[in-house]
């Protein structure tokens, strides 16, 4: 009888020694995909194609996304004739104030404030995100000022949404990122379809 005992106290060891090496060892594997992650977002150009439709404004042009940790910029192409010469349609350059040039060549400057948007600034510390790893591990979730980041099972970025959730940017994943879309009240206003990402290390210039 007490031998039975003492091989149950044994296999209970064992079981319970097995349970914290697995859960150890997942914790390591989701920081090492974390990491991975937020080094992905420092430095980044995307090229693709977005297609919008707000109201009665609609249409479908080539675009780069690109973001260093200082800044980042969009530029919206017509492509020209037949694909040639592309030239900005619309630009859009952030680094602490939004800066953008509309079709007519026109440089507008807005201030964040209105709490309906994202919080741009966010773009800025993701590389410094890994200092709380535990917390983002635990909850997958992370709030920064009005902006809430929700991270998938295998710790990449699903969805940046606003606090009050009327404007989110869902990042869609085949097995790499494969499509941004920008929705507001659960409407779908804008989707990038990305062909191509790559990791320059480049300055990013404002506009002018």
């Amino acid at each position: 009888m007490k031998l039975n005992k003492f091989f149950l106290l044994i296999l209970l060891s064992l079981s319970l020694t097995n349970c914290a090496f697995l859960l150890k060892s997942a914790e390591n594997n989701n920081e090492k995909l974390l990491y991975s992650h937020l080094k992905f977002w420092e430095n980044i150009r995307i090229d693709g194609i977005i297609e919008a439709n707000y109201k009665s404004f609609v249409f479908r042009k080539n675009i780069t996304i690109r973001k260093n940790n200082s800044a980042f910029r969009i530029d919206v192409y017509d492509s020209g004739i037949f694909g040639m010469q592309p030239t900005p349609f619309i630009s859009a350059h952030y680094d602490s104030i939004l800066t953008i040039r509309t079709p007519d060549q026109q440089i507008n400057q807005l201030s964040h404030g209105n709490q309906e948007e994202i919080d741009l600034s966010i773009l800025f510390t993701l590389s410094n995100l890994y200092a709380i790893k535990d917390e983002i591990i635990k909850h997958q979730k992370l709030n920064y000022k009005s902006a809430i980041v929700i991270f998938s099972d295998d710790m990449k970025i699903s969805e940046i949404r606003n606090s009050n959730n009327s404007t989110t940017i869902s990042f869609n994943y085949l097995h790499e990122l494969d499509s941004i879309t920008f929705t507001k009240d659960n409407i779908e206003i804008v989707k990038i379809q990305i062909d191509k990402i790559t990791h320059p290390i480049e300055e990013i210039k404002r506009l002018k």
